[in-house]
């Protein structure tokens, strides 16, 4: 084989380094910013293409409309923001656009409520319709338009509130006593009562009455109650539309009395150490007295609270039939509603309200079941001590406290009135051997002396019953 020398010297001179073709600075320039243009047009079409959407929801159901029925529309987006919302509504062949804005700057949050009885330049229409709500936000999605979410689903509108016809005509009642009013309602009602100021009691189906509708609703003005507050029959449907209904009622105001309560080492020694000990959720504060005040104050907030969930769970009927009855051969030391200061060492400590009667006979003496009924609780109940609680239907209940024993009886036992539950004692708040009775009414303490006479429960209670 032969070879040029110089066609050998040219071979060395291709291979050797820094001669001949190769990139320069340029083209690796160029390269390196084509590839920068397409990684970032990828992750343009990347954020366009799953750009997140801006999250949209409703506060509250809105499938079955009433009058008063709020509709309230949020939208968050707390990355790119809210550029834009519209809401409509649709009956028929007809769109009513409750709003079409645009924000610049975009908002992270927007909220909208409406409610249909207030808007003046549209009304809704009974029956069918759809609701429509479209947000977009600022993100690139949509080919810089921004991503958009919606919702569109349909409702029905039920905008005639439900009717309420007054039966019974003459109701007297005492601050802190009850009556009963007897009532009927048209067929679209769900839910019917006595609402007194904040509170309300339900109303229920009249015993043996023909007409489906008739109701009746036993309620009371609160001890408390301030003497703006007015008794009115309430009735809503299942589209939360509502009506309201005066009927003749004479409120007698009561002037309660007054009274201050010394306490002293030995009581708060006898006291506060039992409860705290069956009572967890009262924290030991390492002093006596704070843990009286806590025991006065919070503990007997929270055994309240308990007997009003205790009275939302009552059955929609009576369980007695008699008048109910006082302790047998007892005598009343402190009454329903006192008002009580409680003194420490000359200084006035702390103030509550008494909602009972403490009733005292002889020591250990038999306590009897006031009227019949159901037991809901027999236990250490806080300030009450061991304390039974019986249900008698309607969101009635009397309760039983400061008992030295309760026996066998317990939860879901049938009691009969005159029939012996427990024995007097002095557990809990209690400075003495005695009975302290209450009565409740749903989510308030009555005064249970009415219930005592049978007069009242005639007048109140039997003779409304005979008469519809």
């Amino acid at each position: 084989m032969f070879f040029r020398e110089d066609g050998l010297r040219d071979l060395k001179d291709i291979s050797a380094p820094g001669k001949g073709r190769r990139f320069g600075p340029l083209p690796i320039a160029l390269a390196a910013v084509l590839a920068l243009a397409v990684a970032g047009m990828l992750l343009v079409g990347f954020q366009m293409a799953f750009a997140p959407k801006p999250v949209v929801a409703l506060g509250a159901p809105f499938k079955l409309v009433g009058r008063n029925a709020p509709l309230a529309v949020e939208v968050k987006d707390l990355r790119y923001g809210v550029k834009a919302l519209r809401v409509s509504v649709e009956q028929g062949d007809k769109e009513h656009v409750l709003l079409d804005e645009k924000y610049d700057p975009p908002k992270p949050e927007v909220h909208y409520r409406w409610t249909p009885s207030q808007d003046r330049k549209f009304r809704l229409a009974e029956g069918e319709g759809r609701l429509k709500v479209k947000a977009r936000n600022a993100s690139w999605g949509g080919f810089f338009r921004g991503t958009v979410a919606s919702i569109d689903q349909p409702f029905t509108a039920r905008l005639v509130p439900p009717r309420i016809e007054v039966l019974s005509t003459q109701h007297y009642v005492n601050q802190g006593g009850c009556d009963m009013v007897v009532y009927r309602v048209s067929p679209s009602t769900t839910e019917s009562g006595v609402v007194v100021g904040t509170t309300f009691f339900p109303g229920f189906r009249f015993p043996g009455a023909k007409d489906a509708g008739t109701r009746l609703a036993i309620f009371a003005i609160p001890y408390d109650a301030p003497p703006s507050a007015q008794a009115r029959l309430r009735a809503r449907d299942e589209a939360a539309n509502e009506v309201l209904a005066n009927f003749h009622l004479k409120v007698s105001r009561k002037a309660f009395r007054s009274r201050s309560l010394p306490i002293d080492d030995a009581f708060l020694e006898k006291v506060v150490p039992e409860i705290l000990s069956q009572s967890p959720a009262i924290q030991d504060q390492g002093d006596i007295v704070k843990n009286y005040l806590a025991i006065n104050r919070d503990l007997r907030k929270a055994n309240n609270a308990q007997l009003a969930e205790m009275a939302a769970k009552s059955p929609p009927r009576f369980l007695w039939s008699l008048p109910f009855q006082q302790l047998g051969n007892s005598k009343v030391e402190a009454s329903f509603a006192d008002r009580r200061t409680y003194a420490y060492k000359g200084r006035d400590i702390d103030r509550q309200d008494h909602l009972g009667y403490d009733l005292a006979s002889t020591s250990n003496a038999s306590v009897s079941a006031s009227n019949d009924g159901v037991v809901v609780l027999a236990e250490f109940f806080g300030i009450y001590g061991n304390t039974i609680v019986i249900d008698h239907g309607l969101g009635l209940l009397s309760l039983y406290g400061h008992l030295s024993s309760f026996g066998v009886i317990k939860p879901g036992d049938k009691v009969a009135r005159g029939q012996e539950i427990g024995r007097s004692g002095a557990t809990g708040l209690a400075g003495g051997d005695h009975l302290h009775y209450s009565m409740i009414l749903h989510s308030v303490q009555v005064d249970p002396k009415e219930w005592w006479d049978p007069h009242w429960i005639k007048d109140r209670i039997t003779s409304k019953l005979g008469q519809f």
